[in-house]
């Protein structure tokens, strides 16, 4: 009964199934969606879920042979059979019932003709199968030649029937030559949804392609997961908020000048007598300036004693700031916590700062006794080697390469004055960071005023309002002077047989 019937395949969003129904009509008025005794909104809703229907039947022959024994059969029908035909034209399977007589009928001659009987079964079915009857054999074809394979199949032509949208009518877009096994498209398909339908679920139809885990219950795990993820990013932050706002009201960095004895230096450079303010004891010597003769200078120091670490004190760089009054704003507070929190190898550490009224305000920070690189190298007696000198510049770029990868960026006064060396003759960069607070006015008469620009980039100083904390390429710039005092030794813009002071050097 299956060359009898229709084969739908209903596609619907997510995969495709088929269903056997009795095709009895033409692709010409063929919509079975519709039905006469329905309301039109029953017929309209039929007509919306026809749209996922794709139906597989045998092809209508359009020849005029058809069409004539279409014209026979129905006048046969209403004349000895009193039925009427409502359609154009007939079922295809009427015209192959007719035609299977046909072929029964050229098998049985050809029986005959190798002298078989009527009656052998056996012989006239060899002579229908593995076989192709043409109209030259037995007339008329009206659907072309009939082939039937060694297994007594025929390879019969199948329609491939689409609704159209606007009509509502299933015409065919696609039909299958059985003889030719070729497959030729005459439309495009209105997919419901726009694509084709997937050919199982996505899991398969047993569940089989999912685990248990890709259920609803992944779903509810993943969304559990991103939430768990969302409030551990969120919790990451808000303690990394508060705990900087802890630190910045902790000031780890304070200095009390309650803590300090100070030792007043002579005018002549000699230690003078102590005096005791606390816990920090001053002492200093050789306080005339190096640029006015040859004698090295060092910084003041004192002995810092660091409650609950240090019971004897610890020995410290003091700078005064030259400020009447520090500004304790959010920006600053943050500056000093990253000085605080800022620790190397190669850079001096950052001790603190004492913020009390002027003139008790400084910085202190770690103490390095053999000087600065500028006294090194204007020492004399100090001799240093090729290898002594590399090792001194790569203290430097392993200090600027750290700074440069750290919160703070820049240095923005590197000179040789501001490299100094420890007891273990390790270099270290210093006087770094909190810009405003060492920031001091000097007057175009003082020497220093022009010695200092000797380090600094050409952009810098052709800049009317150059940034406060410098430029990493500036910073390179200050480097190449620092090399170039290393190699020889005559300070910076050494030029060989002519004193040129550094206003000369800056004004040309």
């Amino acid at each position: 009964m299956l060359a009898a019937a229709g084969l739908n395949m209903v596609a619907t969003g997510e995969y495709a199934f088929f269903n056997i129904e009795i095709f009895t009509g033409t692709s010409a008025n063929y919509k079975p969606w519709h039905n006469a005794s329905d309301s039109d909104e029953r017929n309209e809703i039929a007509k919306k879920a026809y749209e996922a229907v794709l139906t597989v039947t045998a092809r209508a022959p359009s020849s005029d042979q058809y069409k004539n024994f279409s014209s026979h059969v129905k006048k046969i029908a209403q004349e000895e059979f009193g039925y009427k035909y409502e359609e154009e034209s007939v079922n295809p399977y009427v015209a192959g019932f007719f035609e299977g007589v046909l072929v029964y009928a050229a098998a049985l001659n050809s029986t005959l003709r190798e002298g078989g009987a009527i009656t052998d079964g056996h012989h006239i079915v060899a002579n229908m199968w593995n076989r192709t009857f043409d109209s030259n054999v037995v007339p008329p074809w009206f659907t072309g030649n009939i082939s039937i394979d060694a297994r007594g199949d025929r390879k019969a032509d199948y329609s491939l029937l689409d609704m159209n949208p606007v009509t509502g009518i299933f015409e065919s877009v696609a039909t299958y030559y059985g003889e030719s096994e070729s497959l030729e498209f005459m439309g495009n398909i209105t997919w419901p949804g726009g694509r084709p339908p997937r050919d199982q679920p996505e899991c398969g139809f047993d569940n089989s392609r999912c685990s248990e885990a890709q259920g609803p219950w992944s779903i509810v795990a993943g969304m559990l997961a991103l939430l768990v993820v969302a409030m551990a990013v969120g919790s990451v932050f808000i303690y990394r908020h508060y705990k900087l706002e802890a630190d910045l009201a902790s000031m780890t960095w304070r200095v009390s000048w309650e803590d300090v004895e100070v030792v007043e230096k002579t005018k002549h450079g000699k230690c003078g007598s102590k005096i005791s303010i606390g816990k920090i004891s001053v002492n200093t010597c050789g306080s005339v300036d190096s640029l006015v003769d040859s004698r090295q200078v060092f910084i003041r120091t004192g002995r810092y004693k660091i409650k609950g670490l240090y019971q004897e004190g610890v020995t410290v760089a003091i700078k005064k700031i030259h400020k009447d009054r520090v500004d304790l704003a959010r920006p600053m507070l943050i500056q000093l916590k990253r000085m605080k929190d800022l620790q190397y190898e190669h850079l001096v550490r950052f001790i603190g700062v004492c913020v009390d009224n002027k003139p008790y305000c400084a910085v202190f920070t770690e103490y390095c006794p053999k000087g600065s690189l500028q006294d090194l190298l204007e020492n004399e007696d100090v001799k240093l080697d090729s290898m002594f000198k590399m090792s001194l510049m790569h203290d430097i770029v392993k200090g600027m390469a750290f700074l440069h990868s750290s919160e703070l960026r820049t240095h923005g006064n590197l000179k040789s004055s501001n490299c100094v060396v420890d007891s273990r003759f390790v270099l270290k960069l210093t006087d770094f960071g909190l810009h405003n607070l060492r920031e001091r006015v000097y007057s175009q008469e003082d020497y220093v005023y022009w010695k200092r620009k000797l380090w600094t980039a050409p952009e810098i100083l052709r800049n009317a309002n150059p940034p406060e904390e410098g430029t990493q390429k500036a910073d390179v710039y200050s480097f190449a002077i620092i090399v170039h005092e290393i190699i020889y030794r005559m300070g910076p813009f050494y030029v060989k047989n002519e004193g040129l002071s550094a206003q000369l050097i800056y004004g040309s």
